[in-house]
């Protein structure tokens, strides 16, 4: 049977959801892979915005030298956006058909669970046609993943947060006043408590002391009242 001497294939990489530390690098990898493997590779601009549109201009080509330039650079190469192309049929064709006119066989996607369902919807809308691999990432560290290791980001967002709350906390002692810091994670209090414990804060308030029961803004003032006079 003859072989194809066609070139490998094409991957591309995007980016969705909210920033995180490390974005740069992880694309750098993810591209360094598939060069060495023979692919050729482009960067999706803003996440599935652009596909969703039918767009195909919204491109880079990803070379050795331009991901090793953003290697080590904060922010994304390839911005970000929070399209959602699984809120409706239509949007899931445009990005499966979009890739196919580009070219693409491989996809890889970084993002949270929001990129992570869109990237398996796409996956199953394509079929053989298209092959992906999703890289997680989310700063609240709320993605099930094996061994219990944090996903990327996570770390550098946890030392970042405590130093500045370390500095409240001297500002506090100094002041004799108390601070409180709201910290994001939506459902999930990893960051918040990371925080708390690297700045030495008097409490940290995290959604999982409470299970199934929602909060209210009373019972959240009565835990900090009771901690302000302990």
């Amino acid at each position: 049977m003859a072989q194809d001497s066609a070139a490998p294939g094409k991957m591309a990489i995007l980016v969705g959801g909210g920033p995180a530390p490390g974005i740069n690098a992880v694309i750098a990898g993810a591209a360094r892979e598939g060069l060495r493997n023979g692919l050729e590779v482009i960067g999706c601009l803003d996440g599935f915005k652009w596909l969703i549109e039918g767009d195909t201009s919204h491109t880079v080509n990803l070379t050795y030298e331009v991901v090793d330039r953003s290697r080590l650079r904060g922010g994304s190469a390839l911005r970000t956006s929070r399209e959602n192309p699984t809120k409706n049929p239509e949007g899931l064709d445009n990005v499966v058909g979009t890739l196919r006119k580009l070219g693409v066989s491989y996809l890889v996607t970084i993002g949270g669970d929001d990129t992570a369902f869109s990237a398996s919807e796409t996956a199953r809308r394509a079929g053989s046609a298209l092959r992906v691999a999703h890289v997680p990432k989310t700063i609240d560290n709320d993605l099930p993943l094996p061994g219990n290791m944090p996903t990327f980001g996570y770390n550098t967002a946890r030392e970042v947060g405590g130093e500045l709350v370390q500095n409240l906390v001297e500002d506090a002692r100094t002041t004799s006043r108390w601070y409180i810091v709201v910290a994001m994670g939506r459902t999930a209090g990893h960051l918040a408590l990371g925080i708390g414990v690297l700045s030495g804060s008097s409490l940290t308030i995290i959604p999982e002391e409470f299970g199934l029961t929602a909060p209210t803004l009373d019972s959240v003032c009565s835990i900090i009242e009771g901690s302000m006079l302990k």
